[in-house]
């Protein structure tokens, strides 16, 4: 229980999902310090959003935030999973819980958080910018989960187990020897084209899983800690 005792303080914690476009993803791909990027801005966004919620400028964050980069049949979906303390710390120690609120707000500075970032890297210009400032359902996503209690031990590590997973399971591989190609199972697909596995040859899979591999001494578990 140690990770417990000296990563999560004894109060309230939530988990946040940040997401971003599909046609920005292709950016994270090729150039995996942007990540990292990532980090910083989800960062800024809930430091921005519980301050001006709760009215505390010298709030103080406390969460774990881990860089995801699969989606379903492990395509590249980078994406970020972070346990946050429900609410902000002041200087002095003492805990303030955050309200129930919706969290439009909070994807909107995330979404003016990343366009800012990949802007000043050279990656996007005004003209894309506009174009996915009109878009009605910017697929930027923030999304929270459930509270869990304080004192919820098994429902944190549940959670923290959860967000360190893997980005394959060798439980969803089945082999076909006599065509080479290997079947991966997943969760249900959404749309009209609805399935539940997908095939791959060979060399398909490998290149699939191994683009998931970081960038040596990459770091994909950061922290904001009181400690």
């Amino acid at each position: 229980m140690g990770f417990f005792n000296n990563i999560l303080y004894p109060v309230p914690h939530r988990q946040f999902v940040f997401s971003i476009p599909i046609m920005l993803r292709i950016y994270f791909k090729y150039d995996r310090a942007l990540l990292t990027q990532l980090c910083h801005c989800a960062n800024e966004s809930l430091q921005m959003f519980f301050r001006t919620v709760l009215g505390l400028d010298d709030g103080i964050l406390e969460m774990i935030m881990v860089i995801h980069t699969f989606g379903d049949y492990a395509r590249f979906h980078p994406h970020l999973h972070a346990i946050v303390a429900d609410g902000l710390f002041r200087p002095n120690g003492t805990f303030h819980c955050l309200p129930k609120r919706d969290l439009k707000e909070l994807e909107e500075i995330f979404r003016s958080e990343v366009l800012a970032m990949l802007k000043a890297e050279g990656r996007i210009n005004d003209g894309l910018i506009e174009k996915l400032m009109a878009w009605h359902h910017s697929n930027f996503s923030v999304h929270a989960g459930n509270q869990i209690a304080r004192d919820d031990r098994d429902g944190q590590k549940a959670l923290a187990e959860y967000i360190l997973r893997n980005a394959f399971s060798e439980q969803k591989i089945t082999t076909i020897e006599d065509t080479g190609k290997v079947l991966y199972r997943s969760a249900m697909t959404h749309g009209s084209n609805k399935k539940n596995f997908e095939i791959f040859s060979a060399e398909e899979f490998i290149a699939a899983i191994t683009q998931h591999i970081p960038d040596k001494y990459f770091q994909m578990v950061r922290y904001e800690s009181l400690s």
